[in-house]
């Protein structure tokens, strides 16, 4: 009696698994490259969200709804405004909230960054 070869059957086995983990860790990172953009392009809009209140507090208007200005000109919301001192002596701490795309289950839905700016 002749016994079958099966020798070829472990190759497409392992071919096949190293090709889904090559596969699982370009998605990783690619997930992660951005998320470090989103984080990245939340830094710079709370930063310019901050300019912008400070600039709004000198000139004698509202910082809080210039900080919400040009967060929405970035992308972003802001998610809190700090105004401490008025007129030509003021501190703005202005955070900022970004989306997280993909989302994962259990994973983190939004970013938060915070900046200050003052005269």
């Amino acid at each position: 009696m002749r016994r079958r070869d099966e020798r070829g059957s472990v190759g497409v086995l392992v071919s096949t698994g190293m090709c889904v983990a090559l596969m699982a860790a370009f998605t990783v990172g690619a997930v992660l490259i951005a998320w470090f953009s989103a984080a990245r392009q939340a830094e710079q809009a709370a930063e310019l969200a901050a300019l912008a209140a400070v600039s709004a507090s000198v000139g004698g208007t509202d910082p809080c709804a210039a900080a919400g200005v040009a967060a929405g000109h970035n992308g972003v919301g802001v998610g809190g405004c700090e105004v401490r001192g008025g007129g030509r002596h003021v501190v703005v701490e202005v955070t900022v909230e970004v989306p997280l795309l993909p989302r994962f289950p259990g994973g983190p839905i939004a970013l938060r960054r915070s900046a200050t700016a003052g005269t």
